[in-house]
């Protein structure tokens, strides 16, 4: 992974090249920290912030939460920010250190449709800009594929049933293989929607 092999490095130092955001890292966070704090944390992988973060990473911190759209949030209390709020701010805390890989694992879990969209946009910013980290997107919702993802991987229970480009994997064929029932995708603004057919 990122030029590295398994085994012959040390997991520790590879972290830093990884960015994550998932609900475990969501139900770590303490729930009083300000969005400010939990941002910066990134830098240092740890959950809460206990080092003195530098001017630059002040600045980069500023950057991300303009990004994401939360520098009117910095001071609030991470406990009283919406649902896509919170997940913004990790997925900002994940990009703090400028990792070289970002794994999104299911991120619009438990979002309303506006703060889906919101976030949705948000990635495929992410996916867009010069110099991001390269994405991985988890989930179970073909719909929150954005175009700036190029290619897929199906699997049922822990099998690789399909891999190459989406138009190669997310297929009426293979995504009924997939959920187990008869798929047909319709695109729409360069996103694909399933339609289950009875």
């Amino acid at each position: 992974m990122l030029g590295r092999r398994f085994g012959a490095t040390d997991l520790r130092v590879l972290r830093r090249f990884i960015g994550e955001c998932s609900s475990e890292i969501r139900d770590m966070v303490h729930e009083q920290e300000p969005v400010r704090d939990i941002v910066l944390s990134g830098k240092f992988a740890s959950i809460g912030l206990y080092e003195s973060p530098s001017p630059k990473d002040r600045e980069r911190a500023d950057e991300l939460m303009d990004f994401f759209g939360l520098s009117g949030l910095s001071d609030r209390p991470f406990r009283t920010l919406s649902n896509g709020e919170q997940q913004k701010t990790i997925i900002a805390r994940a990009l703090m250190p400028e990792p070289s890989l970002l794994v999104l694992d299911e991120p619009c879990a438990g979002l309303d449709l506006k703060a889906r969209e919101e976030l949705l946009d948000s990635v495929q910013r992410m996916g867009t800009s010069p110099g991001g980290p390269a994405l991985i997107y988890i989930t179970h919702h073909i719909e929150e594929i954005v175009p700036a993802i190029t290619h897929a991987l199906a699997l049922r229970q822990g099998r690789v049933v399909a891999q190459g480009t989406k138009k190669e994997v997310l297929t009426d064929d293979v995504l009924g293989r997939v959920f187990g029932v008869h798929i047909e995708v319709q695109k729409r603004d360069g996103r694909l929607w399933p339609v289950v057919l009875r």
